[in-house]
Order: structure tokens, then C-alpha cells, then sequence
């Protein structure tokens, strides 16, 4: 349960009620990186999800631990984060369990997660995505084929205070 507890408690101190309060360039750049893994990820694990919004148990199975029981989860309000949230949740528990795909992606909802973290957000909307009043395209782009981003927190904050 090593990794399951550490996400609840990382999912514990984020102020979900401020989201978006603050726009920073970081958060755009996580949120591409999230969209080139998550790309990467529904390539080769596909399940019925409404991409980039993952669902963990439908790409790879249902973890034994239910996700939907642990308190921090019901305490998200928006669909959005909640979904992304419990599949980061669900990937965690797998990893727990040594299921060797969940263990191959874990870190699969890092960018995400910073994102978070640094206050930020994203929703989907007509084929693309929306952050800090700007949209980034989702279908007819090869996130696969783009570089990946280096989403060091000396990275991030050179871009928000450069």
C-alpha cells in the first residue's frame, strides 16, 4: 500500500477549491506533457475512456482496493478531477499490487499531479483542451512523436519566473 498512501496524501493537501485562481506558464507545459503520455499510454493500453481522461480500470483492470471508497476522492467536485484522480489513485494501488503495466506507467500522472499541485487545471471541450484561457488541440496532433518534456520542479519554476 506504499504507493496508494503516498498518493492520498499527496492528493490530501491539494486546495481543490483554488484551482485556476493563479495561471502560470508551467501549467500549460504539464499539461502537454500529460497529453503526450497519456497518448503513449491509450496507444498501447487502449479502454473506453474520453481521452486525455484515463481510466485506469478500463485500460489495464480494476485494482482490489476500491478507489471509490477512499474519503479524499468524494471530496472532489468536479467530474473532471475526480476521473483523473481516481485512475492516478487506481494506478497507484496496481503498482502496490505489482501488476508489471501499472508498474511500467507509473509515472503516467506525474505532469498531472504537479499541475495540480501548482494550482492549475484542464477540461476538454470539442475536441480540445482548455488552460489558463487558451486551447490546445487534441485530435490530429502527434503527441506520441513530441519530446518529452522535462517536468523538474527547477524546470517549472524557471518558467514561471522567467
Amino acid at each position: 500500500m506504499k504507493y496508494l498512501n503516498q498518493a492520498i496524501k499527496r492528493i490530501s493537501v491539494i486546495d481543490w477549491s483554488c484551482l485556476g485562481e493563479q495561471e502560470s506558464k508551467s501549467q500549460s507545459y504539464l499539461c502537454r506533457e500529460y497529453l503526450r503520455r497519456a497518448t503513449i499510454f491509450l496507444k498501447n493500453h487502449p479502454g473506453t475512456c474520453v481521452p486525455p481522461f484515463i481510466m485506469i480500470s478500463n485500460s489495464i483492470t480494476e485494482p482490489q482496493e476500491n478507489i471509490e471508497m477512499i474519503e479524499v476522492v468524494s471530496e472532489i467536485d468536479n467530474s473532471y478531477h475526480r476521473a483523473l484522480i481516481t485512475s492516478y489513485l487506481e494506478l497507484c494501488a496496481l503498482i502496490d499490487e505489482k501488476n508489471p503495466i501499472a508498474m511500467n506507467n507509473k509515472d503516467l500522472f506525474e505532469p498531472v499531479m504537479k499541475l495540480y499541485e501548482r494550482g492549475g487545471y484542464f477540461y476538454r471541450r470539442e475536441g480540445f483542451i482548455y488552460i489558463n484561457g487558451t486551447s490546445i488541440k487534441i485530435a490530429d496532433v502527434a503527441w506520441e512523436e513530441q519530446k518529452p518534456l522535462d517536468i523538474s520542479d527547477e524546470t517549472l519554476d524557471a518558467l514561471d519566473n522567467g
